[in-house]
């Protein structure tokens, strides 16, 4: 299995490599190349001649091979953990980190799985569209490499409450003709007992008349009164023609509150429309244990969360360590309002939020740590980042989490050719199961 949604064979007469989705390795397949290049080619399936014993008989989902949710759904789970594993080990080699400090690499690295790899997302966020013949309002995933809308009707990684919401939702839009070009996505979020839930419209301000707006304050009206779990319904305003799901005005319609509450391990979290927060509860304290086993062993006395979104981490670690000194800081404003609201709801007074990005935050504040957490987005920290990192003289302690084990690879490479930082520890947490992507937790320290 590839990092990404293929398997992988060769091609025996030219010795490339073949790039084949709902493929397994182990399979015997008769395969069409529909896509030639010069080093690798893509194929379909035409026929399985022989299914491989590591394949799923039977997938929950009957749209897993053409929705571009879930890639890996037709491997069994515990084949799925092995490969993310090799995978994360391959990216490793090819970027040559120095892995001598743990040993083997096969049998030092951890991954963590989940005993139930499912109903895990705890947030969606569905593309909308409609049926141009009747008008009916369909939400769902785009169907891999195009822009065709699959309606989804049930999810099994999603949390189970969103299912009927979601269709309930359908068929108001479609009553109050409320679809798109105005209305562009659909977002619930809930907390982990699904007692309370979130539902924001994403729409275009530029087409939103009064008219629209009294039938989404209509929508969320019933949908209100008819879910005892909804909490929140709120309007978000994006104009922009980018990949950026999240427009910067968010506007409250129906509810007493703007935001839902959530318990993370030991602290309660404020969670709002705009908020960035990891979509897997269960495997999310997974890493902060790991995270508050590393640390206390360590006992910092200042400890730095860079890219802290709403302040999960460090709201964790300042419970459990009140003697050390934390600091955090985050882009998002939203996020950083909500953190300096779980601040003072979980009475910590040893840890520090800030807005800034990470360039900013390092551009104007020398303040040493001994320990810094990196939790940056897909695209890694940039060099700037990590050349400030570098110049710490106290810094003895790095926790690099990522989501992404390719741009993690490189970042580490850097640090372990620009200074003395080496590899002490890695574990991985299966965060997205029946997808390619890896949640990964490595510790650098100063040698």
């Amino acid at each position: 299995m590839s990092h990404g949604a293929y398997a992988i064979t060769t091609d025996s007469e030219s010795g490339k490599k073949l790039f084949v989705e709902n493929a397994c390795p182990g399979d015997v397949l008769d395969l069409e190349i529909y896509d030639e290049r010069k080093d690798f080619s893509f194929a379909h399936i035409k026929e399985v001649i022989i299914e491989s014993d590591l394949r799923e008989g039977n997938p929950k989902c009957k749209l897993h091979k053409i929705c571009g949710s879930c890639q890996w759904q037709h491997v069994k789970y515990t084949e799925q953990l092995n490969f993310k594993k090799k995978n994360l080990i391959d990216l490793f080699n090819q970027n040559q980190v120095d892995l001598s400090q743990i040993g083997d690499p096969d049998e030092n690295i951890s991954i963590t799985g989940l005993e139930d790899p499912w109903h895990y997302r705890n947030k969606v966020i569905y593309p909308v569209s409609s049926v141009k013949t009747t008008g009916r309002v369909i939400a769902g995933y785009y169907k891999r490499k195009s822009n065709e809308l699959i309606n989804i009707k049930y999810c099994p990684i999603q949390y189970s409450i969103f299912d009927e919401i979601i269709d309930r939702l359908k068929e108001l839009c479609t009553e109050y003709e409320i679809a798109d070009p105005l209305l562009r996505h659909m977002l619930l979020r809930a907390s982990f007992d699904q007692s309370e839930v979130l539902i924001s419209f994403i729409v275009r301000g530029k087409l939103l008349d009064d008219n629209q707006r009294k039938a989404i304050e209509n929508i969320f009206k019933k949908i209100y009164s008819e879910y005892e779990q909804i909490k929140v319904c709120t309007l978000n305003i994006n104009d922009d023609s980018t990949n950026v799901i999240l427009g910067p005005e968010t506007e409250l319609i129906a509810g007493k509150r703007d935001f839902i509450y959530d318990l993370i391990k030991n602290v309660k979290v404020k969670i709002s429309t705009s908020s960035f927060f990891q979509i897997n509860n269960k495997q999310f304290c997974n890493i902060l244990d790991a995270f508050e086993k590393y640390v206390v062993e360590i006992k910092p006395k200042k400890v730095l969360d860079a890219y802290a979104g709403l302040g999960s981490i460090s709201l964790n670690l300042a419970k459990a360590l009140p003697e050390t000194s934390f600091d955090a800081f985050e882009i998002n404003s939203p996020a950083v309002a909500d953190a300096l609201e779980n601040i003072k709801q979980n009475d910590l007074i040893n840890l520090n939020f800030e807005e800034a990005s990470a360039e900013q935050y390092f551009q104007s504040n020398e303040r040493e740590f001994d320990l810094v957490i990196l939790n940056p987005p897909r695209k890694g920290c940039t060099n700037k980042v990590l050349d400030a990192l570098m110049k710490r003289k106290e810094l003895k302690n790095i926790f690099y989490l990522s989501c992404n084990p390719a741009t993690l690879a490189r970042d580490i490479k850097y640090l372990e050719k620009n200074s003395d930082f080496r590899v002490k520890s890695v574990k991985a947490f299966d965060m997205f199961p029946h997808s390619f992507h890896l949640e990964t937790l490595v510790q650098l320290y100063k040698s």
